[in-house]
């Protein structure tokens, strides 16, 4: 059984794959916002003026981002991000969209910290 020693480092270990996992799905969903703007834009050129600024705004925050989720894409497709339940790769190649569940061991990375610690203990799903 676990000592709760190891806990505060388990629930640091998930909020950090928590952060990564919400990067990279937030820059995908960043780079469909932009591209469905293009396309309206195309399709209606007389709202350009309204999409202007939207667009602009998530082209800055694209850019800003970029480095960051190129990263942490990397980092996960190679398989440096190791669950916390498991300690295995969370993922197994690259995935746009980065799933939730641990593909080993089935940990969602989304639980609570009370239902995270009963699984590292072995007492959860």
């Amino acid at each position: 059984m676990e000592t709760s020693g190891s806990l505060p480092g388990f629930g640091m270990q998930l909020r950090r794959l928590r952060l990564y996992r919400l990067l990279v799905n937030s820059f995908v969903t960043l780079l469909a916002l932009a591209l469905v703007l293009l396309l309206i834009r195309w399709l209606l050129p007389w709202t350009f003026a309204a999409l202007l600024f939207i667009w602009t705004a998530d082209a800055i925050v694209l850019g800003v981002l970029a480095i960051p989720w190129l990263v942490v894409a990397s980092a996960l497709a190679l398989g440096r991000m190791l669950c916390p339940a498991c300690h295995a790769p969370f993922t197994s190649g690259f995935h746009l969209w980065v799933p939730r569940v641990c593909e080993k061991c089935g940990y969602d990375v989304t639980a609570s910290l009370k239902d995270a610690a009963s699984h590292k203990r072995g007492s959860g799903p």
